[in-house]
């Protein structure tokens, strides 16, 4: 194998180096959004090699509406992501990543006024939630989450500085989202320092982008430093980000599908439960 020879941009580049160069990626047509993806992508992910596999054509959705599972579920797509030889052992790899981070320099993003994401707004009653294929991925999940492989967008309320985090996404009706948020965590302690005031949290939610992304808002990175600066770093060039219309966050101007709102202490739904990465329901919510 050879190593990545080219930054990509975007998810829809990152797809087509990793497609060329691993062979680790498995198109599947007609699949249905009610169980069969998450199993599907269970026993892709349980390969030798694992694979991602890229849906289409889902149950009840038109061509196009595409989900894409386990992007980083291999030595491989990971070394692709952050521009490691696609050849290194295990140990190698660890070895090569912790030499990329250690003196990383970060990169901040660079505003621009326009991108693939804002090719198709929808705004107030247009909004509708299950208009994206959203799996149910466990029978016991308490519902069908679009949050797995995204991050959640929130500010620091007195310093204004921007986090990125995991922090899973439940579709809770047709405008309304549900994300949990594990106490301790940056976007708990901003979506609080609203709330004590009685104020609404701004929120903004990016899929479908560049999966370096997905995997720094999964890191800790240095206090105080934001994973979009530290995602530029490691790509050795700033992230195109837009300034939210609704909330004014830094949205990846190169993503599929981003959702802005307000979080409100007033407002609050049942959210889970959900299967999670270690592979049991760790709790009742």
């Amino acid at each position: 194998m050879a190593a990545t020879s080219r930054v990509t941009r975007d998810l829809r580049e990152w797809l087509a180096v990793v497609e060329q160069q691993t062979g680790q990626v498995r198109r599947l047509d007609g699949a249905d959004w009610n169980l069969e993806i998450g199993s599907i992508s269970a026993l892709a992910h349980r390969r030798t090699p694992s694979l991602a596999v890229l849906f289409d054509h889902i149950k009840d959705y038109p061509p196009g509406f595409r989900v894409l599972t386990n992007p980083l579920g291999s030595l491989q797509r990971f070394a692709a992501t952050v521009g490691l030889p696609l050849d290194l052992e295990l140990k190698d790899s660890v070895r090569a990543w912790r030499e990329l981070t250690a003196d990383l320099r970060p990169v901040p993003p660079r505003f621009v006024e326009d991108g693939p994401v804002m090719e198709n707004v929808l705004t107030g009653q247009d909004v509708n939630m299950w208009m994206f294929p959203t799996p149910l991925w466990h029978e016991k999940d308490g519902g069908r989450y679009i949050g797995t492989a995204h991050v959640d967008i929130t500010r620091d309320r007195e310093t204004g500085g921007v986090n990125l985090g995991v922090y899973r996404v439940m579709v809770h009706d047709e405008k309304h989202l549900c994300f949990y948020i594990s106490p301790g965590k940056d976007g708990f302690i901003h979506r609080q320092q609203y709330f004590d005031r009685g104020e609404p949290c701004p929120v903004a939610i990016s899929f479908g982008h560049h999966p370096l992304l997905y995997l720094v808002g999964g890191l800790e990175v240095p206090h105080g430093l934001s994973e979009y600066d530290y995602a530029g770093g490691l790509l050795g060039e700033p992230l195109e980000v837009i300034r939210g219309p609704v909330t004014g966050l830094p949205i990846p101007a190169r993503a599929e599908i981003a959702i802005e709102g307000f979080a409100r202490p007033d407002l609050l739904g049942d959210e889970g439960p959900f299967g999670e990465w270690t592979g049991y329901y760790a709790s009742s919510a």
